[in-house]
């Protein structure tokens, strides 16, 4: 059996619980309920990060730099061989292919060269929040 709450004890004062009409909050509340948006903006934001990140969609900035000096070391290994096989395979002449060699080495210095402008390239836009992710 359950008991009957009387009335008296029911009802509330005139204007409980409830804004007086016209009412508007002070500057601190507005200020403070900015500041949570704010926040759960944040919060919302670093939980796609984090699911991004799980999906694989970010990598290791450390580990694409190891595979891209990996890939451009076997390329260099590559394109200064071509001399030598030039001269052995096809017999063109030493001097020629030193030449092709020297032109070579170049080319290669301007790549590194590139890499190193881009490497220079942006660090005021880049902000470091220490995830080492691209």
């Amino acid at each position: 059996m359950t008991k009957r709450v009387p009335d008296h004890l029911r009802q509330r004062a005139p204007g409980a619980g409830g804004k007086p009409p016209g009412w508007e909050p002070p500057p601190e509340r507005l200020d403070f309920e900015a500041a949570r948006a704010r926040n759960e903006a944040a919060k919302a934001d670093l939980n796609e990060h984090e699911l991004a990140v799980k999906r694989g969609e970010y990598v290791l900035r450390s580990a694409v730099q190891e595979a891209t000096a990996t890939a451009l070391s076997a390329l260099a290994q590559t394109l200064r061989s071509v001399p030598d096989n030039l001269e052995r395979k096809l017999g063109v002449l030493p001097e020629l292919a030193l030449e092709v060699g020297i032109q070579i080495d170049a080319a290669l210095n301007d790549v590194a060269a590139k890499f190193e402008e881009m490497g220079d390239e942006g660090p005021d836009d880049v902000v470091d929040d220490g995830s080492d992710l691209l």
